[in-house]
């Protein structure tokens, strides 16, 4: 299979927007994180996590979250069933399907997905 222009990723999505960092210890986390780099932790309502910004507002935002056991990078996209069928197709397994954020869908949803070397990766799109 070839990429070709229906497949080939856009200019406004593709890119990496979110790393999710575990943490069994959130208060021993937020000390770090805000002593070492500045970076600002609060807790996000209904979500489960918490959020990492960085000072300047710049870059990737971060989550603290129990649940994982490896750092997961997230990429953003703005149709998850659809790339999960293009990691599917070139290799890629599918570990999560498309699944809201938190109670409702204000904070959009997300995938889980491994790509052909193994590597577990997250997809994520706005609340719509």
């Amino acid at each position: 299979m070839t990429m070709d222009d229906a497949t080939r990723p856009q200019a406004e999505e593709d890119f990496f927007c979110h790393i999710v960092i575990p943490s069994k210890d959130y208060r021993l986390s937020t000390i770090f994180f805000e002593k070492v780099f500045g970076w600002r932790v609060q807790e996000v309502p209904g979500a489960g996590f918490l959020d990492v910004l960085p000072p300047s507002g710049e870059g990737p935002s971060a989550e603290l979250n129990a649940e994982e056991e490896t750092v997961v990078p997230v990429i953003h996209t703005s149709d998850i069933e659809g790339k999960l069928e293009l990691i599917e197709a070139f290799g890629g397994k599918r570990l999560q399907g498309k699944t809201a954020i938190g109670e409702g869908t204000e904070y959009g949803y997300y995938a889980l997905f491994e790509d052909p070397q193994g590597n577990k990766m997250c997809l994520y799109s706005e609340g719509r």
